[in-house]
């Protein structure tokens, strides 16, 4: 028997396209059979656990790491749970006021957002992508006491003072890169020492293996962390050009077999 390889997932633009979002056949395929052949798949994303789409958690992925490292789950079982400490929220809420900056915090059960008429384009289009969860108590607004989150996105625009923000968030907090998206944009802020690569350093110690046995497969900025993280890192044809750069291998697009041939190169199937 071939020895078990360890295989990681983004969501968004590698296995999922379209809204509500659907998977190729042919990826689906590909992944039965790398996991058929001994192979873990797991799920790696910036989505916590609650904003998984139905189209993935219908595959029998064998675990997730989900808010960017802040929730890893392995054959149902949740491995490693990290949250924002409460007292922290009020002042994050009010920051983003004076910055003229909109949230989402997203844990792992509820996402929170400001519900407002003068929403950000950024955060609608990130809304717009969750709230296709039929569940209605998965989001609510901002003011609710108590919040329980663990990760969560900032939009800006040209009136947003991005400088003091980044500066704020810093010490206390890791900020992932996102593509260029001026003169409006999102930023995703997650615990310090807490990426796509720390869950997958979690997942291989945890196991018994090494980095030389994950293959991570990726298309956005947010990948960048564990793209640059292993040496076997594949980038689908339709990535940003900073991911193209950055991965040892370019697989073809999402719609164009890109999982079943980059599977096929490494002789994962």
């Amino acid at each position: 028997m071939r020895k078990r390889k360890l295989l990681f997932f983004d969501i968004d633009g590698t296995l999922l396209y379209g809204l509500p979002g659907e998977i190729p056949e042919s990826t689906i395929d590909a992944l039965m059979q790398a996991q058929k052949n001994g192979h873990y798949l797991f799920i790696n994303t910036g989505r916590t656990k609650v904003g998984l789409p139905k189209a993935i958690t219908d595959l029998p992925f064998d675990g997730y790491i989900c808010g960017c490292g802040t929730q890893i789950f392995f054959h149902g079982e949740q491995l490693f749970h990290s949250s924002i400490p409460k007292k922290e929220y009020p002042f994050l809420l009010n920051l983003l006021k004076e910055v003229k900056m909109q949230g989402i915090f997203e844990g792992t059960d509820t996402i929170y957002y400001e519900d407002r008429p003068d929403r950000f384009p950024a955060i609608s289009e990130i809304l717009r992508y969750y709230i296709v969860n039929p569940d209605p108590g998965v989001f609510q607004d901002t003011s609710v006491p108590n919040l329980e989150f663990d990760k969560f996105v900032v939009g800006w625009n040209e009136d947003s003072d991005l400088e003091r923000w980044k500066k704020e968030m810093s010490e206390q907090y890791e900020i992932i890169s996102q593509e260029d998206a001026k003169p409006i944009g999102f930023i995703e802020i997650v615990q310090k020492n807490l990426t796509k690569a720390s869950g997958i350093d979690f997942i291989v110690s945890h196991l018994g293996l090494t980095l030389d046995d994950c293959y991570v497969f990726g298309d956005s900025n947010n990948d960048l962390p564990m793209l640059t993280h292993v040496k076997n890192s594949i980038a689908m044809g339709n990535s940003t050009k900073e991911v193209l750069e950055a991965s040892n291998y370019v697989t073809t697009s999402i719609l164009r077999e890109g999982i079943p041939n980059a599977l096929r190169h490494f002789q994962l199937i």
